[in-house]
């Protein structure tokens, strides 16, 4: 009899692997990283060193992958840690004060905490991701409280209660609202609401408390029973693309960026549970008109060349990976006549955007006079293998991208403009030697 297993929680491992990894100045305290920055880097207090908060965040996401347990996280984990040295009590400096003091590294406690808070809130992320892309249909939400002997008495003042799914309050009381909190938001339809006999809740009647963080000094508006570290949704400012928009189009109009941002949040929610490159074509202004889809079969199929734009619309296209364009995407720009092409990564919210150069035609069009920047480009890329191939192939490939993108730039191409999500601009941080070398000394 085939063994059934749980389906993978997708959204949850999106959410986790979009984050970079928080400077090393930001870890000696839960408090140096605080709130919504969660939601962008990966950190655990007490890991100044690289390879063991490298270490911790692999296994993290390799339990978070296959569904593992605690027990078998703590199993794995447990040994790795010990031979780097990261375990036990041990006098570590404090990088804001200076002073030396003994602290809590590993232990079988510490690790249950970072694996249920890590768990806890890609779930919470996922979720809410969930909720993004269910909520014509279920409008509300409402807080629960687990019954349980551990139950929080502080929270139960929201248990039960109802609000509309877009009301603010949820960015600040979306569980989990504390360690190990079980508290969970049940969507709810208007018919469910209608007969739940209910009043609907408002978050402006929430009672708030002023909380100042003892680490950076930062006060902030706490919900009265939700732990400072907690008030805030890891999921919404996740799913968060206002401030990549407003810098990949700083000089456009509030209307083409409004529509971009619901375009790309669209795209990444969609690629939860649809495995296929999409292409949105839009009007002059920025609105969508058509949606195409690569065929379920061939989810990697490039796009027919002569794909419908209107006259002055754009193509906004959902990558597979984060690494920006891929060349058809760019040839699509040339022969659509499409005035820019914007891709969105599907996971850690990196933005790429091109608009036609002086130089495109000649260079990806049929005369190709000057296709010999692009064989030099991976003349390069040869000469650089051994470095390359060192990396990841999901890394390698963005680099090198990243890499050919800038030199077609160079070239008059095109006008390149990319926001990365932070994992990845850690990732071109670290790299900035190889991509120099691969875009070659005479373009820089």
């Amino acid at each position: 009899m085939e063994q059934l297993r749980p389906l993978k929680f997708r959204e949850a491992i999106a959410y986790f692997r979009s984050k970079g990894y928080a400077p090393e100045l930001q870890r000696f305290s839960h408090l140096d990283h605080w709130r919504e920055e969660h939601a962008r880097n990966f950190v655990v207090a007490k890991a100044m060193q690289d390879d063991v908060l490298t270490t911790i965040r692999e296994e993290l996401d390799r339990t978070l992958d296959s569904g593992q347990t605690l027990e078998h996280f703590q199993k794995q984990l447990i040994p790795r840690l010990q031979k780097r040295g990261w375990w036990g009590q041990q006098e570590v400096t404090d990088p804001l004060t200076g002073e030396r003091s003994l602290v809590q590294l590993g232990s079988q406690r510490r690790l249950r905490t970072i694996f249920d808070t890590n768990m806890r809130t890609a779930h919470a992320a996922g979720h809410w991701a969930q909720v993004q892309r269910t909520k014509r249909s279920f409008p509300y939400l409402q807080y629960l409280q687990v019954e349980r002997p551990t139950k929080r008495h502080s929270h139960e003042a929201y248990d039960g209660k109802v609000f509309h799914v877009d009301d603010p309050i949820w960015l600040k009381i979306y569980p989990p609202n504390g360690f190990f909190c079980g508290c969970r938001a049940q969507p709810m339809t208007q018919k469910e609401f209608e007969q739940s006999g209910l009043a609907l809740s408002r978050g402006e009647d929430v009672e708030t408390r002023p909380y100042t963080n003892p680490r950076t000094g930062e006060v902030t508006e706490v919900p009265l029973g939700v732990h400072p570290g907690f008030s805030s949704n890891p999921g919404a400012a996740w799913l968060d693309l206002e401030r990549q928009v407003d810098e990949l189009l700083p000089e456009t109009s509030a209307t083409e960026r409004t529509h971009l941002r619901g375009i790309a949040q669209h795209l990444r929610v969609r690629h939860a549970y649809d495995d296929r490159r999409v292409a949105v074509t839009t009007d002059i202004v920025g609105a969508p008109v058509d949606t195409h889809f690569a065929p379920k079969a061939d989810p990697e199929r490039a796009f027919p060349e002569n794909l419908p734009v209107p006259q002055g619309g754009e193509i906004v296209t959902l990558q597979l990976t984060e690494a920006p364009f891929v060349y058809d995407e760019l040839h699509l720009m040339l022969t659509t006549g499409a005035r820019a092409i914007t891709t969105v990564g599907p996971g850690g919210g990196s933005l790429a955007r091109a608009t036609p150069g002086p130089a495109l035609q000649a260079i990806m069009g049929p005369a190709r006079e000057e296709v010999d920047v692009i064989q030099a480009m991976v003349g390069r890329m040869n000469q650089q293998m051994e470095r390359l191939a060192a990396l990841s192939q999901e890394d390698a490939n963005a680099i090198f991208r990243h890499a050919f993108l800038l030199v077609l730039e160079r070239a008059g191409a095109i006008r390149y403009t990319f926001v990365p999500s932070e994992r990845l601009r850690q990732l071109y941080e670290a790299h900035t030697a190889l991509i120099a070398d691969l875009v070659g000394e005479t373009l820089l």
